[in-house]
Order: structure tokens, then C-alpha cells, then sequence
């Protein structure tokens, strides 16, 4: 009996879902001339939302025209704003009316913006949100007016102004479901410290009280998602920090380990209220893909961080890779968390995981071994982007690889003529060949894939002449080995019917020549050019023979 009633209750409501939609576009006909009913699928919806605005009596207005009506509401109220920064100066400057008449002014105009804001209706959005958001940026500018320049008021009663300011544009935003004053109020509580500021300070009570700001924003956003407020806990969070850390750098008295620790848990805590808060919704709301903001505070709080953590601890090289790993690590922790559920959103972590990688990397090592790493995780990278096939990773993969090939060719060019094979020039070689064979395979484009293995081609043979120019007779050694490479080639090419293979052969062999007459007559002993020239002679005339035959078969 309950299903029963389920289902009919189901039915009854879903029938009155129907009238409505049938009624709304009956309005929507009348709107229109009273033409024939559209049935389009595509279009339905937005008849029905237009029906009901129309039936709420808000006008209906293009797209073009509300577009540039948004746009004059925001240079208007940006005028007005800038207006009474201007007023307030200008009263100083002429020495009319008293501090708190100049405040009391502020507050008026503030007062009538915000109280404007509020009466009006919800169908005058967008510009009902820009008076209330009005209101709270003439309060913020009246209570740095009365502090700053004016001083008649004592500290302490400026900043409850202000905590109450941005607790009201907080309430206000999520009563009115308005995310500009969300945004407001948190940009402007995060600038009040800055405002505020006179020459002096306690640290502590900046951090505790930029937590408690994010803590409120990071509340907000987790149960409404506005991406403009992340933004703003974002950039406004990374300016709190970055004020902070350089402020302490620039004292003359040494900061106590107390401060040290306490800014390093403010930027854990902006930390967590961006990219934890933004990462712990997406989870909750299991959404399959992630707003571009989202992806924004994995490498946001990451890369900004890093800098501010060492310019903080003033950290050694190696002691700032340290950190680096450990982003590295987050980001795997992050992949290994999200993957499969939000695919996406977990190769931003996987991706991020690698960028810190190759900076600790970088910071870490040095020479030799740096050069070992970055060629490994150029192979793994490529291999990572083929598996997942995101367009992140692989746009990474080619920067990781083209720094590792401008790497080798500085390396080379640089230890020109130095005799004997050396680790680095092993590793040179191995990343060579795995970069002409196997990297290619591992790419979908095959106009990239001829790139990759003509750029290596050209790399292995600048490897050979660097690597045996330096041994007695090198020139001839080079001339050698380059024959030999690119006979292979040519036969490679033939056996297996590849007409690239093939063709590179053909070059390379005729790049042998030219380098027999430019170079090797005119640098080599005689008995090295007839034992050149007769034997690559004969060589090619018997290759030219087996090959006609091969194809003649």
C-alpha cells in the first residue's frame, strides 16, 4: 500500500509538472505574437525559465543587452567606489568638516547602497548584487578612512567594525545565495590587516585571525561551490602570506621560533581551506569532472608555497627540494586517492606530483646524476601520458623531453674533444635511443613522432662526433661510424618496407659523402683517405647490388 501511494503522489505531481510547463509556454507564445507552440527540445527549458520571469514581471531582455546592462552597472558602481576614495582625500586635502562627519558621510553613503540593495527585488540580480556589494566595499573603505587617515577612533573598535562588516557580507551572501558578497567580504576582510596596518603588529593575531577568514570562506564555498570566492581565498591568502614572509624578512629583530611556526601553520591553514576545502567537495558532491578553478589550487597552493616556505626557513637548495618531494608526494597521495572516482582531478594531482618532482630533482642533484633522473622521467612521463592520454601530462612530457635533448646537445658541445666514453655519454646514448625507438611509439600524432625521431637522429649523430673527435684519427672514427649507421638504416628500411627508415639512410649516407670531401680530405693523413674512400666505395657498390636484387626478388 505505501508504494502504491508512492507512485500515485509520483504521478499527481508529475501531471501538474506537465499543466505548468504547458501553461509557460503559452505565455511564452503570447510574448511572442501568439505563435504556434515550439517544440524543440534544445530550446525547452529556456522557454520555460523565460516563462516564468515574464510571469514574475521582470522583462524579457536579450542576451546582447543584458550583457552590456551587467557591464554598466559594474563601471558604475566602480566609479562611485573610486568617487568616495576620492571624496574622503579631497576633504583632507581642503580641510572640510571634521573626521567623524568624513566617517559618518562614508558610513551614509555605504548605509544607502546596502539598504538599497536589500529592498529591492530578486528579479533586479544582477543589479541588486552590486549595491549590496557596494555597500560592503564603502564600509571597508570608510573603516581604512577613519583608521588610516583620520585616527580619531581607537584600533580596537576599527577592527570589530571590520570583522562585523565581513561577518554581515558572509551572512548576506549566503542568505541572499549571492556570491559576490561572499567574494567582497572575504577580499576586504583579508585586505583589512594591510589597511589597518600602522608600523606594528602581532603576528599571531594576523594568523589567527586570516584563519578564522578562510575558515568562514572555506565553509561557504564547500556548501555552495562558488568558484569566485575560491578565487578570491586564492590570491588573497597567497598575498596574506607573502606579505607576511617578506615582512619578516625585512624586521631588524630576529623572529622568535613561536612566529616562525605559527606563519608556517597559516600557510598550512590557507593551504587546507583552498586546495583541501576545493578537493574535499568535489569528493563529497562526486562529481565526475572539476571546474577549472579546482585544478587551479592543486598547482596554486603548491608553487606558491614553495617559494615562501624557503624564502620563510631560509632554506639551502637541497633543504627546498626536501619540501619539493614533498609535494611530489601529496600529489601521489592525491593521484592514488581520486583515481578512478574523478579521473581528471586526479591526474592534476599526478601531474603537479611531477612538476615538484623535477624541481626537487633540479635542487637537489647535479650533474651526472640530475641528467640520469630528468631522462628517466622524461621516458616515464611520455609513458604515464600514454596510459591516460590527458593532454596535461603530455604537454609536459614534450617540455620535460625538449629540456633533456637541449641538456644533451649543451653537455655535448661543451666537452668537445674530450677522449674516452664517460657515464654521462653512456646515459647521453641510452636516452638517444630510447628517444628515437621507443618515446615515438608512445604518441598518437604521427607528424610528432617524425619529429621525435628526426631531432634524435640528428642528436645521435652530433653524439658520435662529439664522443669520437677526440681520439687520434677521430674524424675518420666519426666518418666510420656514421657509414656504418647509416647503411644500417638503409637495410633496416629495405627489410622492413619503411620508407622514413629508408630515406634517412639515403641522407645520412649522402651527409658520409659530403663530410669525406669537406672535411676528411682536407684535415685526414692519406693512408685514412684511400682507406676511406675505397672502402666506403666498394661498400656502397655492393650494398646498391644486394639491395637491386633484394627488390628484384
Amino acid at each position: 500500500m505505501p508504494d502504491q501511494n508512492n507512485d500515485e503522489g509520483l504521478r499527481d505531481r508529475v501531471r501538474r509538472l506537465e499543466e505548468r510547463v504547458r501553461e509557460l509556454e503559452q505565455q511564452v507564445d503570447q510574448q511572442h505574437g501568439g505563435g504556434p507552440a515550439t517544440r524543440d527540445t534544445s530550446g525547452g527549458h529556456q522557454q520555460a525559465a523565460d516563462g516564468h520571469q515574464k510571469e514574475a514581471g521582470s522583462p524579457l531582455i536579450p542576451n546582447n543587452i543584458r550583457f552590456g546592462e551587467q557591464w554598466l552597472n559594474r563601471i558604475g558602481i566602480g566609479l562611485l567606489l573610486f568617487g568616495v576614495v576620492f571624496l574622503f582625500k579631497y576633504t583632507i586635502d581642503q580641510g572640510w568638516l571634521i573626521p567623524p562627519v568624513r566617517s559618518a558621510i562614508g558610513l551614509g553613503i555605504g548605509g544607502l547602497l546596502f539598504s538599497s540593495g536589500r529592498r529591492m527585488r530578486e528579479e533586479m540580480n544582477p543589479f541588486r548584487q552590486v549595491l549590496l556589494g557596494g555597500g560592503i566595499a564603502v564600509f571597508y573603505i570608510t573603516g581604512f578612512a577613519t583608521y588610516q587617515l583620520y585616527s580619531f577612533m581607537p584600533a580596537s573598535v576599527i577592527w570589530a567594525f571590520m570583522i562585523v562588516v565581513t561577518l554581515l557580507a558572509l551572512s548576506m551572501s549566503l542568505r541572499q545565495d549571492e556570491a559576490i558578497l561572499s567574494v567582497t567580504g572575504t577580499l576586504g576582510a583579508l585586505g583589512t590587516p594591510f589597511m589597518l596596518y600602522s608600523g606594528s603588529g602581532s603576528l599571531v593575531m594576523l594568523m589567527l585571525y586570516t584563519a578564522l577568514v578562510l575558515g568562514a570562506g572555506a565553509v561557504i564555498y564547500f556548501r555552495k561551490g562558488w568558484n569566485a570566492l575560491l578565487w578570491s581565498m586564492l590570491a588573497g591568502g597567497l598575498g596574506v602570506m607573502g606579505v607576511g614572509v617578506i615582512a619578516s624578512l625585512m624586521e631588524t629583530r630576529a623572529m622568535s621560533l613561536t612566529d616562525h611556526w605559527v606563519l608556517q601553520a597559516g600557510m598550512a591553514g590557507w593551504a587546507l581551506a583552498t586546495w583541501g576545502t576545493a578537493v574535499a567537495r568535489e569528493v563529497s558532491t562526486g562529481a565526475d569532472t572539476s571546474d577549472a578553478t579546482v585544478h587551479l589550487s592543486v598547482f596554486w597552493v603548491s608553487l606558491g608555497m614553495l617559494p615562501l616556505v624557503a624564502m620563510h626557513w631560509e632554506l639551502s637548495g637541497q633543504s627546498t627540494a626536501l619540501v619539493a618531494f614533498g609535494f611530489a608526494g601529496a600529489g601521489a597521495l592525491g593521484y592514488l586517492r581520486l583515481n578512478p572516482a574523478i579521473r581528471e582531478l586526479a591526474i592534476t594531482h599526478a601531474f603537479m606530483g611531477l612538476i615538484m618532482l623535477t624541481v626537487g630533482v633540479v635542487l637537489y642533484f647535479s650533474g651526472t646524476p640530475l641528467f640520469v633522473l630528468l631522462a628517466a622521467e622524461a621516458v616515464a612521463l611520455r609513458y604515464i601520458a600514454h596510459l591516460t592520454g590527458d593532454i596535461k601530462l603530455d604537454i609536459g612530457a614534450h617540455i620535460l623531453f625538449v629540456a633533456v635533448v637541449i641538456w644533451t646537445f649543451n653537455g655535448l658541445w661543451l666537452s668537445a674533444g674530450v677522449q674516452g666514453l664517460d657515464v654521462r655519454s653512456v646515459v647521453q646514448l641510452i636516452f638517444l635511443i630510447a628517444g628515437g625507438t621507443i618515446l615515438p611509439r608512445w604518441l598518437r600524432r604521427n607528424d610528432f613522432k617524425l619529429l621525435y625521431r628526426v631531432v634524435v637522429h640528428l642528436m645521435l649523430l652530433f653524439w658520435i662526433h662529439q664522443v669520437l673527435v677526440g681520439f687520434a684519427g677521430g674524424q675518420a672514427w666519426v666518418s666510420v661510424v656514421w657509414g656504418v649507421y647509416a647503411i644500417g638504416l638503409l637495410v633496416a628500411g629495405f627489410v622492413r618496407n619503411e620508407e622514413q627508415v629508408r630515406l634517412t639512410g639515403m641522407v645520412t649516407i649522402f651527409l658520409v659523402v659530403a663530410k669525406l670531401f669537406l672535411v676528411d680530405l682536407s684535415q685526414l693523413q692519406a693512408l685514412w683517405r684511400i682507406l676511406l674512400f675505397i672502402g666506403f666505395g666498394g661498400v656502397f657498390v655492393l650494398l646498391g647490388y644486394y639491395l637491386q636484387s633484394r627488390w628484384s626478388e
